[in-house]
């Protein structure tokens, strides 16, 4: 018999439903690919009118069958811990039993968008080695209820490792709260500071990504109601010549701006960050709130990223990586930082890496390789661009191959930042000028190491070299060849050699 869902009766050994709201959630879940839908066949309404006659029979029919349909979903979704597993039995339709082994659990994460945080609800994901890059999901417990349950699974998980000394878990996870520091905590001024630091070339270059992508979908609705007024501006634009242009840059300039503020501020709004003995654990967000606990065993590898801007304020970014599931995109895949000072960065390494030290042994990329290839680049874009306004501004335009060799020096000095130190312990890749990133993996996590060349390059006796870890690859381009085959040698007998599991 089910359990109903009070704190009293929360005995997750048998089977029980979520929160009687979850239904508020369902509905909403169920509106959104609703609304996809219904976006997808505007182009259709403005092409046919009596489209939209449809569309408005089927409203009231429509919303009585979700509201049915979400109470379904509720209802017959119910779960239970079972000796060392977790079981789900959800679906209306088509029925599904869900079971997940507590010794396959990667992760188990509280999350919270802002309608359920109104009606005082969270989602527990539970990530699992061998998913296919979806999480397994509970989407509508009470938060009290959901702590408890992740609580009772990595017990579980412990009891399956065999972790059974004499040292209850109850014992071990009081032990790593007391030994809990803060890491990092952002105020709202620091994240003021992060969004106006952000990369908003970047940011602009997706918000017009994004409006493009949008206008070429319902380009056919668009044009039907708004053709001639989006004609007429476009006609005055062109004839505004350099000073719409000089407007577009400013705009562009001012909505990359805000954008950054706004998206930075979404995704990192209180952010606590803190260490204890065997995890990371992270809550950031303000409409959805994020709770990611990585165990430090589980991290892959450190990305510690900064730009001039960051650097002016004395701020760099991280991005841990967690060893990911089978078939998920690996660069997906990661919890980030935003602001760190130097001595927190440095917290956040000796946190995650036991004893890091700067490894000794070095290879320095070529940076006359970098300066070729940047000069190549610049010259395949600046000379078509060069021979195509040649004809407007005459010999004005070869004022635009100035750019190749400034490219070629820009590129040399690239080359020169590019650099990977390795030893036993730890490898090491540094790289950048004006957006630097340090790379930090521990030399046993390796899983495979890949050389590349070509017939050009093995002219030059070098060659590319890719890390692979169970957190994606990373790649070192222009090295000598022979000490990339002294590194491949020592790092797989490095590898062979340590007993530590990479998971």
């Amino acid at each position: 018999m089910l359990n109903p869902s009070g704190p009293k009766d929360w005995n997750l050994h048998e089977p029980q439903r979520q929160s009687l709201m979850g239904v508020v959630v369902y509905i909403l879940r169920n509106i959104r690919a609703i609304v996809a839908i219904f976006l997808s066949f505007l182009a259709v309404g403005a092409a046919n009118p009596g489209t939209w006659l449809f569309f408005s029979l089927g409203i009231i029919p429509l919303g009585i069958f979700m509201l049915v349909f979400a109470y379904y979903q509720f209802k017959n979704f119910t779960f239970h811990v079972s000796g060392d597993k977790l079981l789900i039995h959800k679906g209306v339709f088509v029925k599904d039993r869900l079971v997940v082994e507590a010794e396959r659990i990667q992760s188990i994460n509280i999350t919270e968008n802002f309608v359920q945080r109104l009606i005082g609800l969270v989602s527990l994901k539970v990530d699992t080695a061998g998913s296919k890059g979806n999480e397994l999901e509970i989407p509508a417990l009470e938060r009290a209820r959901a702590e408890l349950l992740k609580k009772l699974l990595y017990e579980k998980k412990a009891e399956a490792a065999g972790d059974d000394t004499e040292e209850s878990t109850e014992e071990k996870s009081e032990l790593a709260e007391s030994k809990k520091r803060t890491l990092v905590s952002l105020s709202l001024g620091d994240l003021i500071i992060v969004g106006l630091t952000e990369n908003h070339l970047r940011t602009g270059l997706i918000a017009l990504a994004f409006v493009f992508g949008t206008y070429s979908q319902y380009a056919e609705y668009i044009t039907q109601y708004f053709d001639d007024p989006l004609e007429s501006y476009a006609q005055q634009a062109v004839n505004a010549g350099l000073v719409a242009l000089v407007i577009f840059i400013i705009l562009y300039a001012v909505i990359s701006v805000i954008l950054s503020l706004v998206r930075t501020i979404l995704r990192f709004f209180n952010l606590k960050a803190t260490l204890n003995t065997d995890a990371v654990e992270i809550s950031t967000g303000l409409l959805k709130r994020n709770e990611f606990r990585v165990p430090l065993h589980k991290v892959q590898f450190l990305q510690l990223e900064s730009n001039p801007l960051r650097r002016a304020v004395g701020f760099e970014s991280a991005k841990i990586k967690p060893s990911n599931s089978v078939g998920e995109v690996a660069n997906q895949q990661s919890i980030e930082i935003p602001a760190l000072k130097s001595a927190q960065s440095e917290s956040l390494l000796l946190g995650v890496f036991e004893n890091f030290r700067i490894p000794e042994k070095k290879l320095e990329a070529n940076a006359w390789a970098y300066a070729r290839l940047n000069a190549i680049i610049f010259a395949t874009l600046t000379i078509p661009l060069t021979i195509a306004i040649y004809s407007v501004l005459s010999y004005f335009a070869l004022v635009i191959l100035f750019l190749i060799p400034i490219g070629a020096v820009f590129g040399f000095f690239y080359g020169r930042s590019v650099r990977l130190s390795y030893d036993e312990s730890f490898i090491v890749i540094r790289k950048g000028l004006l957006f630097t990133k340090r790379i930090v993996l521990p030399t046993f996590k390796i899983q495979s190491i890949r050389k590349g060349s070509n017939i050009i390059l093995r002219r030059r006796n070098l060659s590319h070299v890719d890390l692979y870890s169970a957190a994606g690859s990373r790649a070192v381009r222009f090295l000598n060849t022979d000490d990339i085959d002294k590194f491949y040698d020592f790092v797989l007998y490095s590898v062979e050699k340590n007993t530590e599991s990479w998971m």
